[in-house]
């Protein structure tokens, strides 16, 4: 993939650039379901987990599905829509199989027993217009980075961000380190 961001980025990670200030994508990892140069682009923040399961907001069953689906802030965008989707790790092919579970006409959700691995709930999601995510990666905002197992899985999202950091580069990592106010330091 390319950093100048002409390629199709459909099914990759996003991670913000320690020096990206805006407080809705600070220290953020996004997934990009959608992406193209017409249309611009989707994305879902996979480090910003709720602490509440899918069950508890919408105060259903404790012993239904949605019980273990943890919920995240998915983005700025429409928050207090919620979408369900699944992000599982395909080994064979080393890629990943994302599907979004709408809810049908009386507002149930219908999933797949095959898709129940890897289920989370997003409030809101992240958008850009025709170029907008083009401009931001020419200005090194997002660091691109492929799909892994670990990053999907991604067993701590909230200490993700800064383990990435820590292993990319040593400047990266200074950056990531460094206090949001120095004179605080």
């Amino acid at each position: 993939m390319s950093s100048s961001g002409t390629d199709d980025l459909t099914g990759s990670l996003l991670f913000a650039h320690p020096g990206l200030l805006d407080p809705n994508f600070r220290r953020t990892i996004l997934f990009l379901p959608r992406h193209s140069l017409e249309d611009g682009a989707i994305g879902i923040i996979l480090n910003r987990p709720i602490q509440k399961s899918l069950a508890e907001l919408a105060e259903g069953d404790p012993a239904s599905v949605l019980n273990g689906i943890p919920l995240f802030q998915g983005g700025p965008v429409a928050e207090s829509h919620l979408t369900v989707v699944s992000l599982q790790w395909l080994q064979s092919s080393s890629t990943v199989a994302f599907r979004a579970f709408p809810p049908n006409p009386d507002g149930e959700l219908e999933i797949d027993q095959d898709w129940t691995p890897g289920l989370r709930g997003f409030l809101g999601h992240a958008g850009w217009s025709q170029g907008q995510l083009e401009s931001e990666i020419a200005e090194s905002s997002w660091i691109i980075q492929p799909p892994t197992q670990e990053r999907i899985e991604m067993s701590d999202p909230e200490g993700a961000w800064l383990d990435f950091m820590r292993s990319a580069s040593p400047v990266l990592r200074l950056l990531a380190e460094a206090p949001d106010d120095p004179e605080l330091n």
